[in-house]
């Protein structure tokens, strides 16, 4: 557990991977990664994350997958991302996901290809 939540600490600290977060078009969090701008969106329980290209237009998610790493009430949380819509994975995180959660989220295209956005 130690190692992880020093892993999760490192991720969140570290600043290559992403730029800084604005607000997105559906309410939440928005971050620059890779050729993909990230909204992390809260619900509940549930983890939604929009996935836009950087001229905003929708990608087609139904070949991708990810992970989210989300620090709730101070301990690491992970939930698996899979497609939910066009444009959106989704996954269950087991506890409230609060509002500007931080953490982070992995993506991984059809080409292979993985993008890291930190929240």
């Amino acid at each position: 557990k130690m190692l992880r939540t020093l892993m999760l600490i490192l991720l969140l600290t570290s600043s290559a991977a992403a730029h800084e977060s604005g607000i997105g078009p559906n309410g939440g969090m928005r971050v620059d990664a890779g050729p993909y701008r990230v909204e992390l969106v809260p619900d509940g329980t549930k983890v939604n994350v929009h996935i836009t290209l950087d001229d905003d237009s929708e990608v087609d998610t139904s070949a991708m997958n990810g992970m989210a790493i989300l620090l709730i009430d101070g301990k690491p949380v992970r939930s698996a991302l899979s497609p939910f819509s066009t444009g959106v994975l989704s996954g269950d995180a087991g506890a409230s996901v609060p509002e500007g959660v931080k953490g982070a989220v992995q993506i991984t295209g059809s080409d292979g290809k993985t993008v890291q956005a930190k929240f």
